[in-house]
């Protein structure tokens, strides 16, 4: 059935949400590969929808050559994607690595693992779309939900789609018809953390500060599990606190005091989400410094490091090396060496230690030796 949702979204992703900021012209040339891949979700859309028809051998010449098609197209969206900032050109590799993947996976037979790369398709997705503080609607995706069962899409598909596809307002409708039912088990609160999606579009996406503010004074006149209470009061906190920012401050300069002296952990949120898009915008102005962009991207690095949230997972990392390769004798680039390097060795710690692959390893001796 998530299959079925994932495929969706990189639809969603491809003919709403995506901008390539060189020009038009480069916009045009990346069309006619959108509207392959928009052709290849439509024939395979109906025999993804379940485990039985992923794996039927009925379905696997189709379902092959249509993860073909789409690994072959975001090769080619990625190539034009490299042109954008360096965020979104992150979030198009990564789109083309976990197709490939998919494709790959499923000609071996390996369902489950295919499965899993077009899933990670979907946070990709999700994560592009819900990194900018821009909104609109897609009448492409308003209009192919007309035909979807969202029922069928588990307790947080629809609101998730409704995101995916720009609809942002409808996606916190939903949010907050399923925070405020009784509907919601502490099981899954604590296990999709909806909180932080319903965060992230409203701060980050929308920029308001109200809404959520009275959404969680509403729920605190629950009865409710401390760690759920003691996050809310936190962020309700912050969310009164937070103003806009003074016409004398840029927004990277305001970026810096709203994440000035706070913790890094979920009472901090509300302030690193807002500071996030703050950032972003400042990486849309034109003619800034590369000591300005350098920094930017480092202070990026610490706010999704500190949001912690699996739709950014990889973004840190990716900001802290641009900021690294831009200025690595700045006085933060120490600092983000530090956090790079702790962040990459965690990711491939386990019970046998750390395993690091030989690329990994070459990229951090690289990085230490600029630094250092």
């Amino acid at each position: 059935m998530r299959s079925g949702l994932v495929l969706l979204s990189v639809c969603a992703l491809l003919l709403s949400g995506f901008r390539i900021k060189s020009g038009e012209k480069d916009y045009e040339d990346f069309k006619p590969h959108m509207r392959a891949v928009y052709s290849s979700l439509l024939t395979i859309f109906p025999l993804t929808l379940n485990t039985k028809s992923f794996t039927s051998k009925d379905n696997t010449k189709a379902i092959q050559e249509n993860l073909n098609l789409i690994a072959q197209h975001a090769k080619e969206i990625n190539t034009l994607a490299a042109k954008d900032e360096k965020g979104h050109a992150y979030l198009s590799l990564q789109l083309e690595r976990n197709a490939r993947q998919a494709a790959l996976k499923y000609k071996d037979g390996f369902h489950d693992q295919a499965h899993f790369f077009v899933e990670e398709l979907y946070d990709t997705c999700l994560s592009c779309h819900t990194s900018r503080s821009s909104s609109g609607d897609s009448a492409f995706t308003m209009d192919l939900s007309k035909n979807l069962d969202m029922e069928a899409m588990g307790t947080f598909g629809k609101a998730k789609f409704l995101a995916l596809s720009r609809q942002f307002d409808r996606a916190l409708d939903e949010y907050e018809r399923i925070l405020k039912s009784r509907e919601l088990s502490l099981e899954e609160l604590l296990h999709f953390d909806p909180l932080v999606d319903y965060l992230v579009l409203s701060v980050r996406v929308q920029g308001n500060a109200d809404r959520p503010l009275k959404t969680f004074n509403e729920l605190l006149k629950r009865p409710l599990p401390g760690p759920v209470k003691h996050d809310l009061e936190s962020w309700q906190k912050s969310l009164k606190q937070v103003k806009n920012r003074p016409k004398k401050m840029n927004d990277l300069e305001f970026a810096r005091t709203l994440i000035k002296d706070v913790n890094r952990d979920r009472t901090g949120l509300v302030n690193y989400i807002f500071a996030s898009k703050y950032l972003k915008d400042h990486l849309k102005k034109v003619n800034i410094s590369a000591n300005d962009k350098a920094e930017t991207y480092y202070q990026l690095g610490i706010c999704e490091l500190s949001i912690g949230e699996s739709l950014m997972s990889g973004e840190s990392g990716m900001y802290l090396e641009e900021s690294i390769r831009l200025a690595p004798k700045s006085p933060f680039a120490k600092r983000a060496y530090e956090l790079y390097e702790e962040s990459v060795t965690l990711g491939y710690t386990g019970s046998a230690g750390i395993n690091l692959p030989p690329d990994e390893k070459a990229r951090l001796d690289e990085l230490k030796k600029l630094v250092f």
